[in-house]
């Protein structure tokens, strides 16, 4: 008989705690749904890693706008800059899940830094709510204008036949260019010299001079060389040609790679941030990033807009994050 008592008392205390956590799940839910459908009730802080003025600061600012209409709230924009925005993602995995802070990054901090800075233990498809891909920036090969190829094609025959003739300007140790760089010869078994520089405006000077006999950089500062008659466009590394430059093959076309190699923006949010949040948001971004008034100016400097969902822009994160590493071991790129 006591034994049955007790038996009766336990399932009634299972029952309890099941009852209890059902009714606190359904709270969560209601309480999740509720805030979602009130957001925002604030202003949002976006977090970038790179200065103001920079590519990834100009972007999210001329988006930040648009996206202040949208949401009816004010939009802050905060320039966290350094250790190559290790410091911006660390700020925004520590902050509150709620929807009120965001990231703006770019494919080197969030794909490539993993692989080759040993204090960036961090996996953006992982850590963070992944909310939308921005745009894409296909990298863009381009000669010197007295060069004799004008073609990649030609270029990686010269160099085949040439081992370490060619001098290649690199943007900074690890950079999209660096391993754009280092992903052809690998692919390709052929040697350039790499000479390194810091900026764009340095690796131009260097190839009008002819220090430098290639150089490799996103479209947007090519173009205005290219138009002008200064530079030769050899190949865009996209799978796609480009609309600012139809008539300027992919590398995939010249046999120059096998995959693309892109440079890119994306928005994520700290982890647990609500689902709900995370469509909402990437329903706004990937609206406006379809308007005239941001998409035009993005493609006629050689972007890319193909919006994705956030599950798309998870897996996208996931492999980008591969591709990346492969080609940084290709390179045989050490950690700093």
């Amino acid at each position: 008989m006591h034994h049955a008592y007790n038996a009766v008392r336990r399932r009634a205390a299972i029952c309890l705690t099941l009852s209890a956590a059902a009714l606190a799940s359904a709270l969560t839910a209601a309480i999740t749904t509720a805030t979602a459908q009130s957001y925002p009730t604030k202003p949002l802080t976006i977090v970038v890693g790179n200065f103001p003025g920079s590519a990834a600061d100009i972007l999210v600012r001329q988006l930040g706008e648009e996206l202040k209409t949208a949401l009816k709230q004010n939009i802050v924009v905060l320039n966290r800059t350094g250790a190559n925005g290790a410091i911006a993602v660390d700020a925004v995995k520590r902050a509150r899940a709620d929807g009120y802070t965001l990231m703006f990054s770019t494919m080197t901090t969030l794909a490539v830094n993993p692989h080759l800075q040993a204090d960036a233990r961090y996996n953006a498809a992982e850590d963070f709510e992944p909310v939308a891909r921005h745009v894409m920036q296909p990298m863009l090969w381009v000669a010197e204008k007295a060069a004799p190829y004008r073609s990649l094609k030609e270029v990686i025959e010269f160099a085949r036949k040439n081992p370490d003739k060619l001098l290649v300007a690199r943007l900074g140790y690890g950079g999209s260019s660096h391993l754009v760089a280092a992903a052809l010869m690998a692919q390709q078994t052929i040697r350039f010299t790499i000479v390194g520089l810091q900026t764009t405006s340095q690796a131009y000077i260097a190839l009008r001079r002819g220090d430098v006999q290639l150089m490799v950089d996103t479209a947007q500062p090519m173009l205005p060389r290219i138009q002008a008659g200064e530079v030769t466009p050899l190949a865009v590394t996209s799978a796609t040609r480009i609309k600012a430059l139809p008539e300027v093959p992919t590398w995939l076309e010249q046999g120059g790679a096998d995959a693309e190699l892109t440079a890119w923006y994306a928005w994520l949010a700290p982890k647990g941030t609500p689902k709900e949040i995370v469509e909402l948001l990437n329903a706004e971004i990937n609206r406006l990033l379809l308007t005239p008034r941001i998409r035009q100016p993005l493609e006629e400097v050689g972007g890319i807009v193909q919006p994705l969902n956030p599950e798309e822009t998870r897996r996208y994160l996931r492999d980008e994050h591969a591709r990346w590493g492969r080609v940084v071991k290709a390179a045989n790129l050490q950690a700093e």
